[in-house]
């Protein structure tokens, strides 16, 4: 997010500070905000590098703290918004920024402490009230002061002489600073036990070492170690109970295994962990884990050479039964730069179920879903993932870059998302489980030289976000082995552009899209107006005699985007000024005179649009959707013109409007809504 989308989201946010309230001040305004949703991490013994709990400690970080909330970076979220919501979103909104945006530009005032409120109550006990059972290590370890991150397993003895059946897991941790997140896991078979005596007999520390000794349980009982393990926690994670009816097995006699990553933060810690669990009934339905690629991508070919800034991975899983999907998360490591998780539901349409565009290691959170999500029989799931192995990446462990391939340690890679399900019927538990195993186990075929893209990969034209496909837009792929070294523009024919460039063709459910440009890493078309009506399609990318495999992406009718000058998708605007010099800072609008914007995603059209169509006239198609308006610096302007752009190619839009008078001057902020759609934020018009 670019500081000046910051900028107008912050800007219209203020209008909805309290009425009356004439200054911001800590006590009425900004404490709630930061003892809600800060200071659960950020106090004594937790996690945060330092404390916000009183209005000393917050105004010594005010300005920090005014940063991070303002890009989103804190309270640590990181899914977007998509399909189906998530439950107890840890997300300000643009009202709350904005209020400490205020505060702090007011000089922080304090307010009369009377009227601040009491601070939260963080009980020294079990967040979820008294666990039914209470296991620990029996032996502490000690976690060196420095040095690389750790993966240590220990194994906890529950004794139950009874199945029990967990509906949370709670855990107090003495080494709460150095530790970076723990998986649970059962071991029935004593494997773990054994595995780590012979390593207190080696090293006389508890635990033993490694993410790939989890394989090891894997492979002594694979159904249950592949259906998921009992969950984790990570910092920040509030403990929470599963949805009602659903629960963990903890079968008889079964060993707890906590596989804890450590990373150490300065000092010398001693982690003796004490973990609470909370039963309940036998649940209806076993809870089943479905992840794509399978296992952390161990299957998936993972081996990322030095200097490639956009290595990609996906993995693709169909479900054998009718399932309801629950929580969703993802697991990857400092290379990682997003991960994204589809359903291409068996009617066609296509649903993105997770998305994270700016993966961070230190934050792999679960996301409970608000209510299930039902998916049926035959819905294909694909998870994404993209890393980042040059210099850019300011996570990356090397410098300069090495070649990376898959592996259990932290400098190592590995990738998957995660989806944690419900049969429909229980009688279908198998089945889904036995699939999942298969799919686990088979490794991922070779993409060989085969066109390979992912779906974050494909963006709008003119946003250059990624962005639902709409009939007619302008759409760009980025891949490896897509087209020609060199790059190929496209070709007219008999007034339209033709669905070739350089040997290059892309077809959205088997349809040939005209296409603008092509080249080995990125090709440029126009969305076919076949689309139109779908809730989404499948994108394949033909390089010759070769064949990509599917994409999945959503369609919408209407997702307007204009197009900017430096083609980045925010700043100034691709505008024209009266007299059709281009518009800028150096030659802006006077108020009052029209200007010619361009855009696409503006959908079907009336008459309909023909794929690669130049527009001659003597009439040219409008958008379908209605109205179509402009606001210019938060004012309505006045729409003259609304429809194709002459001598351009069907899907990109023209619209001429008049500069209010009351419009401000400067870089003002531009805004086209189609159909009640809006475009993207931070497109700006010079007025003088």
């Amino acid at each position: 997010m670019t500081f000046r989308t910051v900028t107008l989201l912050l800007t219209s946010a203020l209008a909805a500070i309290p009425a009356g309230a004439q200054t911001v001040t800590w006590s009425e305004h900004i404490a709630p905000i930061i003892y809600n949703n800060c200071t659960k991490c950020h106090r004594t013994g937790q996690v945060a590098p330092f404390t916000l709990a009183s209005y000393s400690d917050v105004k010594q970080r005010a300005r920090t703290i005014a940063s991070v909330t303002s890009t989103g970076y804190m309270p640590p979220w990181k899914a977007e918004p998509t399909w189906a919501a998530f439950r107890d979103e840890r997300r300000l909104t643009p009202a709350q920024i904005a209020l400490i945006q205020k505060w702090v530009a007011d000089g922080m005032p304090q307010g009369d402490p009377a009227k601040e409120p009491a601070l939260p109550t963080f009980p020294d006990g079990w967040t979820l009230g008294t666990p039914d059972l209470i296991v620990e290590m029996p032996k502490a370890y000690s976690v060196a002061a420095d040095g690389p991150d750790i993966y240590q397993n220990f194994v906890v003895q529950t004794g139950l002489t009874e199945e029990k059946y967990i509906r949370a897991i709670e855990i107090k941790s003495t080494a709460r600073a150095a530790l970076h997140h723990v998986l649970f896991f059962t071991d029935t078979t004593g494997g773990a036990r054994r595995q780590e005596a012979a390593n207190i007999a080696t090293t006389g520390q508890p635990g033993f070492p490694g993410f790939g000794s989890i394989l090891i349980l894997a492979a002594s009982d694979p159904a249950t170690a592949l259906a998921g393990g009992l969950g984790g926690w990570v910092p920040g994670a509030t403990p929470e109970f599963l949805p009602t009816g659903l629960a963990y097995t903890l079968p008889k006699g079964a060993d707890l295994v906590l596989q804890t990553h450590f990373h150490p933060d300065g000092k010398v810690e001693s982690e003796k962990t004490v973990v609470g669990l909370y039963f309940t009934t036998k649940p209806t339905r076993d809870i089943t884990q479905v992840q794509a690629p399978g296992y952390f991508g161990v299957l998936a070919n993972i081996d990322i050479p030095a200097a490639k800034a956009d290595y990609k991975v996906r993995g693709s899983f169909t479900l054998p039964v009718d399932v309801d999907a629950f929580s969703v998360s993802a697991h990857a490591h400092y290379l990682a730069r997003g991960t994204r998780m589809t359903a291409t539901l068996p009617t066609g349409e296509v649903r993105v179920l997770f998305w994270i565009k700016d993966w961070d290691f230190n934050w792999q959170d679960t996301y409970f879903f608000k209510d299930l999500v039902s998916l049926p029989a035959g819905t294909r799931i694909d998870g994404e993932l993209i890393y980042d192995n040059s210099t850019s990446n300011f996570r990356n462990p090397y410098n300069p870059p090495q070649r990376v391939k898959w592996g259990e340690n932290s400098f190592d890679e590995m990738g998957s998302l995660i989806l944690n399900v419900v049969p429909r019927q229980q009688t279908d538990s198998t089945t889904l489980r036995n699939r999942v195993l298969s799919y686990t186990l088979t490794q991922a075929p070779q993409v060989g030289n085969k066109p390979f893209l992912i779906s974050a990969g494909i963006v709008d034209g003119a946003s250059a976000q990624a962005s639902p496909i709409t009939p007619g837009k302008v759409t760009v792929i980025y891949g490896e082995r897509l087209g020609p070294a060199a790059l190929a523009t496209g070709q007219v024919s008999s007034g339209k552009v033709t669905t070739n460039a350089g040997g290059t063709q892309v077809l959205f459910d088997g349809v040939p899209a005209p296409v603008l440009y092509s080249s080995a890493g990125q090709v440029a078309v126009l969305a076919p107006y076949a689309l139109d009506g779908k809730a989404g399609t499948q994108v394949t990318v033909k390089n010759g005699t070769t064949t990509s495999d599917p994409i999945a992406l959503p369609v919408a009718p209407v997702a307007p985007s204009l197009f900017s000058a430096n083609t980045s998708g925010t700043g100034q605007g691709t505008i024209l000024n009266s007299d059709l010099s281009p518009n800028s800072a150096t030659k802006p609008a006077e108020k009052g005179s029209i200007v010619v914007l361009y855009a696409t995603g503006e959908g079907q059209t009336n008459p309909g649009g023909i794929d690669g169509q130049l527009a001659n006239g003597p009439a040219y198609p409008a958008p379908l959707a209605k109205p179509v308006t402009v606001n210019i610096g938060g004012i309505p302007a006045e729409v003259l013109y609304a429809g194709a752009a002459p001598q351009l190619v069907a899907g990109v839009m023209q619209i001429n409007v008049k500069i209010p008078a009351s419009a401000p001057s400067g870089d003002v902020p531009v805004e086209l809504i189609v159909g009640g759609t809006k475009s993207q934020a931070g497109i700006t018009v010079a007025v003088k």
